[in-house]
Parts: structure tokens; C-alpha cells; sequence
């Protein structure tokens, strides 16, 4: 299961974060992906792209789309401000992730 927090700002993110590391999960478990940069980023060719983006492959992506992590999500209105934080966790630690994204100030939180 997948849960993903939609924060305000970087000091925000960087205590969601920490609280999380302190809570025993890895920094692999968890996509970090700034609202802003991705629309900023977005192109439609796709060699243009290849040598300066890292794009992270979801599952409706076709070979030669590109997009931003927070296309992918479902629920998730485009359009919105911010910096989301994805966390890959066990079901049964979801309220537990819930509440520390709640503490550290998330404005949505999406289960995915």
C-alpha cells in the first residue's frame, strides 16, 4: 500500500521525512516529487527529455510518455501547489504513517 502526502513546503517535507526515518522506514520506501518543477519540466518530446529528467515509470505509461510522478496518481486533482511525499508502507502501519504526515502538516493525503 501506498500513501502520499501533499505538503506546502520544504521544511515541512524534510520533518515528514525525519519523522518517518525515526518511525524505522527507509528513504527508498519513500518518492519525493516538487508540484512546481514537474509542470515546469513537462515537454512533449521525448528525446528532449531523455538525457535531463529522471522519469519514474508508472504502470499506464506507454514507452515514450513522459510525465510527472503525481500524473500517476489517482485522486490527485492536477493543478495543486506543492511538494508530495509518497511512502510505500505495510497496511497495517497505515495510521501510524497517516498521523505522522498529519503532524507534519500534510494539506491531502492520498491512499493509493
Amino acid at each position: 500500500m501506498r500513501l502520499i502526502a501533499r505538503m506546502q513546503d520544504q521544511q515541512q517535507v524534510g520533518f515528514l521525512v525525519d519523522s518517518l526515518r525515526n518511525a524505522g522506514f527507509d528513504r527508498k520506501d519513500m518518492i519525493i516529487s516538487d508540484l512546481a518543477d514537474a509542470e515546469e519540466q513537462r515537454r512533449d518530446d521525448p528525446e528532449e527529455v531523455a538525457g535531463e529528467l529522471a522519469f519514474i515509470k508508472t504502470e499506464r505509461d506507454g514507452l515514450w510518455e513522459t510525465g510527472a510522478f503525481a500524473d500517476g496518481i489517482k485522486g490527485f486533482e492536477p493543478g495543486k501547489r506543492g511538494i508530495i511525499v509518497a511512502v510505500k508502507t505495510p497496511k497495517h502501519e497505515a495510521d501510524r504513517v497517516r498521523a505522522i504526515m498529519e503532524q507534519s502538516g500534510a494539506v491531502e493525503i492520498i491512499q493509493d
